[in-house]
Formats: C-alpha cells, sequence, structure tokens
C-alpha cells in the first residue's frame, strides 16, 4: 500500500517490477517484500536484472534491467505469498471533504481493500502520474506503459471520452459488471463502447439547480425557471455558477439540446459546423439568469470555481443570490458555506432546466482496464472494482467519515450502484434521496466525439452568449466538473473547467 496522494501516509514497500509477455505475467523477483514478492501487471521499476526465488524447486529467472538474474531454491517466483500490484488512478475532481488532500480517504480505501485481499498490493494515485485525465493519449500511455514513466493498472476516466481512450489501444473490455449489484442503466451506456464494456461506473453527475423556492425548484423548462427566479423580486442576481470552460459549455450546449429536443439523438448535436437554432435561444434565455449590473459573471469569469472561496456558491449560501447552478457535489461546497444558524434543509435542488424541457444527462467516470492487466492482476483489478461497488463503500466515503464528525459535510456526489442509496448515511439524509430521485429517468451523455471538437464549439458558444464579454481572469486549467482535485492529479488544477 502507499498512497500516492498523502506524502507521508503511506508505508514504503520494495516493489518488483514484472512484464507482460505475449499477454501473461513474466515476474522478475528482483527485491524481497517482508516475505512476500508482489507481481504487477507492469513497472515503473526496471530493475537492476537482479533474480530472486523462493523456498524449494527451481528459481525464477530476472527479466528486468540487462541480465538474467540467478534462481533461489524453492517453488518459483515465490509461490503462494506472491502479490499483485495494482496502481490506480481515481477519478481527481471530488470534494477534498477533510481538507487533508484525501489522506484520510485513500488511507481506509487502501487498508480496506488489503484486508479483504492479502494478495493485492493496492497502490492508488501513484505520484508519478502527473498528466491530465482528460488528455485520452496520456491515459492511454499510462495504461499501455509505452512512453510513460508511470504505469496504471486501472484508470478512473471520464466516459465523455471513452471513445478517444478505446482508440489508443491500451484498454481492453470488462468481462462484466461486480456482481450483486444494480447499476444505473445511463452509467452502463456511458462505459459501453462499440457494443463492449469498457468502464465499470463509479461515479455520476448532472447539471442541477439550488434555491431556496418551491416555484424554481418546480420550474420544468428555462422559461418557466427565469419567471420563477423573476417572480422573487429580490436585490441581488438571480443566479449564479460559471458556463466557461471547452468541456463545461459545450456540455451545457448538449443538456440543452436534449431538454429541447428530448435526450434520443444528442450526439448528433456533437458539431462545431451547426448548432440548433432553439438551443441556442434556450442557453441565451438560461445565461440571462445570470445577468447583474450590466455584466454576466457566469461568462466573464467572476464565478470562476477555482477562484479562492468559489464566488458563486459563496454568494449563493450567503443568501445574496436566489440559486446556483452546477453539479451535485456543488452541494457540499454550498453547505460548508452556509452562516452560522442557517438551516440546511431550506436548500432544495431540482434538475436544471436548460432548454425547452427537462431531460437530464448524466455524466459517468468508470473504471478503465489495461490491456496488459490479465491473469492474477486482471483478478485483482475485479475484486477492486467490486470492492469499490460496495455500497458500504459508497456509504462512508459519501457521507465523508474521513471527515472530522463535528466538521463533516457529505460530498454530494452520485453513485451508479442503486443500493448505495439505501444505506442508512444517505436514506436519512436531506439530500440524497431527492438527487436520486431526480436521476432516476437520466439518460446518459455521449461518450465519443466531443474531445476533438469542444475547443470550437465553447468559442462559437461563447461569440454567441457574450458577443462582448468584460475583461476577466482567464479560467482555470481543467475541466466540466468545478472540483478540487485529488493529490496526485493534475497540479493546479481544481476542476473541469478548460
Amino acid at each position: 500500500m502507499k498512497l500516492g496522494g498523502a506524502k507521508g501516509m503511506g508505508r514504503p514497500r520494495a516493489r518488483t517490477a514484472v512484464r507482460f509477455l505475449g499477454g501473461a505475467v513474466c515476474a522478475a523477483l528482483l527485491s524481497s517484500v517482508v516475505g512476500a514478492s508482489v507481481v504487477g501487471c507492469g513497472s515503473d521499476e526496471e530493475g537492476d536484472g537482479s533474480g530472486g526465488g523462493g523456498q524449494g524447486g527451481q528459481g525464477g529467472q530476472g527479466t528486468g534491467g540487462d541480465g538474467a538474474g540467478g534462481g533461489g531454491q524453492g517453488g518459483q517466483g515465490g509461490g503462494s505469498d506472491e502479490r499483485y500490484l495494482l496502481r490506480v488512478q481515481l477519478y481527481p475532481y471530488i470534494p477534498d471533504a477533510a481538507e487533508d488532500q484525501f489522506a484520510g480517504m485513500l488511507q481506509r480505501l487502501e487498508s480496506e481493500f488489503e484486508a479483504l485481499h492479502p494478495e493485492v498490493d493496492l497502490d492508488l494515485n501513484p505520484p508519478c502520474f502527473v498528466d491530465d485525465i482528460y488528455d485520452p493519449e496520456a491515459i492511454g500511455r499510462g495504461l499501455s506503459g509505452e512512453g510513460s514513466a508511470c504505469l496504471l493498472e486501472l484508470a478512473e476516466v471520464d466516459t465523455s471520452l471513452l471513445g478517444e481512450v478505446v482508440a489508443t489501444g491500451a484498454a481492453r473490455p470488462w468481462g462484466g459488471l461486480p456482481q450483486d449489484r444494480t447499476f444505473h442503466a445511463a452509467s452502463i451506456t456511458a462505459s459501453t463502447h462499440e457494443g463492449a464494456l469498457y468502464g465499470v461506473p463509479h461515479w455520476m453527475c448532472g447539471h442541477f439547480v439550488f434555491s431556496r423556492d418551491a416555484a424554481v425548484a418546480g420550474a420544468q423548462t428555462v422559461d418557466a425557471l427565469v419567471q420563477a427566479l423573476d417572480d422573487l423580486q429580490t436585490p441581488g442576481p438571480n443566479m449564479a455558477g460559471t458556463m466557461l470552460g471547452s468541456w463545461n459549455l459545450p456540455s451545457l450546449y448538449l443538456d440543452a439540446w436534449a431538454d429541447t429536443n428530448g435526450p434520443e439523438g444528442v450526439a448528433s448535436a456533437i458539431s462545431d459546423a451547426t448548432y440548433d437554432p432553439a438551443t441556442l435561444e434556450a442557453m441565451m434565455t438560461f445565461a440571462s439568469t445570470c445577468e447583474s449590473n450590466g455584466e454576466n459573471p457566469c461568462l466573464n469569469g467572476t464565478y470562476d470555481p477555482d477562484a479562492a472561496g468559489d464566488p458563486g456558491m459563496a454568494l449563493f449560501a450567503a443568501g445574496e443570490a436566489d440559486a446556483a447552478f452546477g453539479f451535485s457535489e456543488r452541494l457540499h461546497t454550498i453547505l460548508k458555506g452556509l452562516p452560522v444558524g442557517s438551516e440546511p434543509e431550506e436548500i432544495q435542488v431540482s434538475s436544471a432546466p436548460i432548454g425547452d424541457g427537462n431531460h437530464p444527462l448524466l455524466f459517468t467516470d468508470s473504471f478503465v482496464l489495461s490491456a496488459r492487466c490479465t491473469g492474477g492482476c486482471a483478478d485483482a483489478a475485479e475484486a477492486f472494482v467490486a470492492y469499490m461497488s460496495l455500497p458500504s463503500t459508497y456509504g462512508w466515503v459519501l457521507s465523508s467519515e474521513d471527515a472530522p464528525e463535528a466538521t463533516r459535510v457529505p460530498r454530494y456526489l452520485m453513485a451508479p450502484v442503486l443500493e448505495a442509496y439505501e444505506r442508512p448515511e444517505l436514506s436519512a439524509d436531506p439530500f440524497y434521496p431527492r438527487i436520486n430521485a431526480l436521476t432516476a429517468a437520466g439518460t446518459s451523455f455521449p461518450n465519443v466525439g466531443l474531445y476533438p471538437v469542444k475547443d470550437a464549439m465553447r468559442d462559437d458558444l461563447l461569440a454567441t452568449l457574450a458577443p462582448d464579454p468584460a475583461p476577466s481572469p482567464a479560467p482555470s486549467p481543467s475541466s466540466v466538473r468545478a472540483r478540487v482535485p485529488l493529490q496526485g492529479g493534475p497540479s493546479g488544477s481544481a476542476g473541469k473547467v478548460k
């Protein structure tokens, strides 16, 4: 176990280098590991060429470095004490509930899993992985080991670019989903490419509106939303949030397209050549809810979620904006920012009607398996995703049990495993049952095609929505999801706002 995201928290352990040859694991036992050997599905170490054997028959030959090592006396390569090294890059943009750079969460995940599966040496968020998790080629290099100093057996990927990751040839399909679990249908669709299951779903998200008014929460079209906000007649802004970003703005457009035209065929709306006039009109109407004092803070960078204090969510939390929009986990930030004495139950959560209707599109983050990971490595990977899919694992992660109890606020990420919502930590929460109900009929965001055109779509949409934007700070380098990254993710990026 090594905590790539928490300095000083992991116990140091010698690693053994291994390679895949013709699809089989060829282990070179290069060091002794507390009496056990670790077999990985790839390695970031080539070793020094010295092989070691176990007790009994003929020892194995070393394959790392520049020579073959001598065998010891005993079984081949360590016998029954053999352990598999499983390096996993988690999706980095989730709330840091304990504000400890995820040290507590990562340590508990690793210790619980290794207690259940002592045959696996789990390494979460290897610190060597510093690439952009939204770069398909970078993910492919990590999974394949070609041209990368950091090998991964699993990568948790936003499935909006699953097709591009699969195209690298570095991933292989899973044999199936963890047993005895009911996954949201949209998460399975998102994780399936060309008829094969390339991902095991772990998180989901969608666009929501947070308000303190029943009429706002009940709005089912963008026009009804505008009317409900205007009827409040408050002096502050109607809405706070960000529409900037090369992932964010096209994603809002696709959600508005689905709201207006229905979710079927939404993939056809991924284009930098043509745009649907009705959808553009709906987006302009939605953007107008942010206008304040002759400016639009949702389009000029004022509400950049990476800015100190997350200005948009802070404004709503303080009661100085009538509503806010974003992914469900923005509720974590809002509740943390409520003034002393405020009642969290006053907050109302609703699916964001960005178009002429309300047909939520849902995003999915899924575990993608390296094509190198077969045999015992594949068994280890399947055991890991089964553990991560346990309702009990979701229960403590989503309820932020890694954070001090006195300041604990749930993460409000969405679980694709429906049994998770039956856990008492979630079923008794004032918001989770509502979030689950709002997204029950949601459909999947397309999982291929956006990556090559996202920048052009952003530029086109921004030119339509804000033809003369006021000077503003540039959005921070990241993605759709305005979040704080898990340590070990891309440095300096707090979410999907590129």
